[in-house]
């Protein structure tokens, strides 16, 4: 179920149980991918989760700016405070307790590296108060993974050919091959284009609509199984 397509009818009739929020970025992804890919992927693998497995859930509208300031000195980036998605996040999820009380469980599907952490406090936040009976967890698909998903890298660049080709430009290889270097415990740099020009950190140039396929049916059923153990 859809929360955005859905009346208050068929939401009262349904009365899920599971909230599945999809957050993601509008940032860049190098040359070749679009700058909203973490929210393409995130609400994909939020719906394919909300189709498949035996629970009541309900897929919300996606939040679509993350925290990426770092990604900032590319054109199209867009970027909010911590303080703004939790604030934001906060007040969703509050706003959905109160109008639907059938919830007991919300799942952040997080798409954006850079909303980690904020979404973890978040959830320990929710799960925590006196104010709404619910319970609040953090979920990634890049988490999901054995393999290193990079930035527009191979992987990342796979499920986009998987989910809308159309959208996707010829693959090209990053100017990194890692997101940044560590030293003596410290990170040496602050801004993507610091380190890679074209703001792409690995190579997808190897990436395929079947690769793309075979990790996102992977991904989502790693959700259903998460959805299994916390409902």
């Amino acid at each position: 179920m859809h929360l955005e397509t859905s009346s208050w009818p068929e939401i009262e009739d349904e009365a899920p149980t599971t909230a599945l929020v999809p957050v993601g970025s509008t940032e860049q992804h190098g040359p070749h991918a679009p700058v909203g890919t973490d929210t393409i992927i995130a609400r994909a693998i939020a719906a394919a989760a909300d189709r498949e497995w035996g629970g009541t859930s309900v897929v919300l509208p996606p939040i679509p700016v993350g925290i990426a300031p770092y990604h900032g000195r590319f054109p199209g980036t867009l970027s909010i405070s911590p303080e703004t998605l939790r604030r934001y996040a906060r007040d969703i999820v509050d706003s959905l307790a109160k109008s639907c009380s059938s919830i007991d469980t919300v799942v952040f599907v997080n798409g954006h590296g850079g909303n980690g952490e904020t979404l973890s406090h978040l959830a320990r936040e929710v799960t925590e108060s006196d104010a709404t009976d619910l319970t609040a967890y953090r979920w990634e698909w890049m988490r999901a993974l054995d393999d290193h998903v990079g930035h527009a890298g191979e992987l990342e660049t796979s499920v986009l050919l998987h989910l809308c080709p159309d959208d996707v430009d010829d693959p090209v290889a990053g100017d990194a091959t890692t997101w940044a270097s560590t030293v003596d415990g410290g990170v040496l740099h602050e801004f993507t284009d610091e380190f890679s020009e074209n703001g792409a950190v690995g190579d997808a140039t190897n990436a395929s609509s079947e690769q793309g396929e075979e990790v996102f049916v992977a991904v989502v059923d790693a959700l259903v199984s998460f959805l299994g153990r916390v409902q």
